[in-house]
């Protein structure tokens, strides 16, 4: 398997074929068991990826406190 930057593993094909994982469906978990067997659960499919659903927490989340760059402004210390 290969890793690219970001830490994301190509899986080969005769192995995404066995667990079923389709283009652009993400990978819950895989771990390896103690006697080596691989364990992969596949997330579950929605409309939104799991990227998006996360951010969509924090939308509005600072509204009060002004713009991004006025928030990291203060953040530095700079005002």
């Amino acid at each position: 398997m290969n890793t690219t930057s970001k830490c994301q593993v190509t899986l080969p094909r005769r192995l995404r074929e066995a667990v079923g994982i389709g283009p652009r469906q993400e990978v819950e978990t895989f771990l390896i068991e103690h006697d080596g067997r691989p364990v992969i659960a596949i997330a579950p499919t929605s409309d939104q990826s799991r990227g998006r659903e996360l951010a969509s927490r924090w939308v509005g989340c600072l509204k009060e406190r002004g713009t991004t760059d006025q928030l990291l402004r203060e953040l530095r210390g700079h005002e």
